[in-house]
């Protein structure tokens, strides 16, 4: 497995992130587009990139503006900078392998999306991710943690994150159907409980798979690494028998 940094411009701001290319070089048939989640970085996904590119999967792990242990700086103006960030990562940086979009949280989110309106994706992968996003956010200690995290984002609010969420997920979901799509959500997750999984995934269409880890919110993309890779293989699998 090969690690490089990648750069590219977005919104008008330079993203940096991680490349993880396969040992042997062979062409993919997919490349993955990896996104974090709000407060996060890239090194929370490195488990998910790594263990697709051990499979034979080349990756794109991007850093968002604005955050923490971010290699990009920048600000994270609104979600829809980390739908474009994700759409841009693969359309600038070029590779004849169509996407796949996986993500994390908010990452989660804009691969959602992100994967809905582009029309090369091959499907998406979603850990850690409910609706509503929000549903958790009345209940006042979840409030409280909720700005306690907005201190680590130079940028938009996670209230303001989550209701843009909140209002395109439907829609992505919708766009999304004929397309494979695997939520990964934890039986422990606090920020979007087992039951928001559970209806984000009423939500969705064909073909869907849904796996459940026995984690917190951070701990799902750790855990969530071997069902991705066997998710993808079927997919593939699935392809090349069409």
């Amino acid at each position: 497995m090969k690690i490089f940094p990648v750069h590219f411009k977005s919104g008008g701001q330079e993203i940096r992130g991680l490349g993880y290319g396969p040992e042997d070089g062979v062409p993919a048939p997919f490349r993955a587009i990896v996104i974090h989640g709000y407060s996060s970085s890239k090194h929370l996904m490195d488990p998910v990139s790594t263990a697709l590119a051990k499979a034979g999967y080349p990756v794109v792990s991007i850093d968002l503006p604005g955050h923490k242990l971010g290699a990009s700086g920048g600000s994270l103006i609104s979600f829809d900078m980390a739908v474009q960030a994700a759409l841009d990562a693969h359309q600038q940086l070029t590779s004849p392998a169509p996407p796949v979009y996986i993500g994390h949280s908010m990452g989660a989110a804009a691969a959602l999306v992100a994967g809905s309106l582009d029309p090369d994706a091959v499907g998406v992968a979603s850990l850690g991710l409910g609706y509503p996003v929000t549903v958790m956010r009345p209940n006042p200690e979840v409030i409280q943690y909720y700005l306690e995290r907005w201190a680590w984002v130079d940028g938009a609010s996670p209230v303001e994150v989550g209701l843009a969420m909140d209002k395109a997920l439907p829609q992505a979901l919708e766009k999304l159907a004929t397309r494979p799509f695997l939520l990964v959500s934890g039986s422990r997750d606090k920020e979007l409980p087992p039951s928001s999984a559970a209806q984000l995934f009423a939500m969705a269409h064909g073909p869907k798979t849904h796996n459940t880890v026995d984690a917190d919110h951070s701990g799902i993309p750790l855990l969530a690494a071997p069902f991705v890779v066997e998710w993808l293989n079927a997919v593939q699998s699935s392809r090349a028998s069409s």
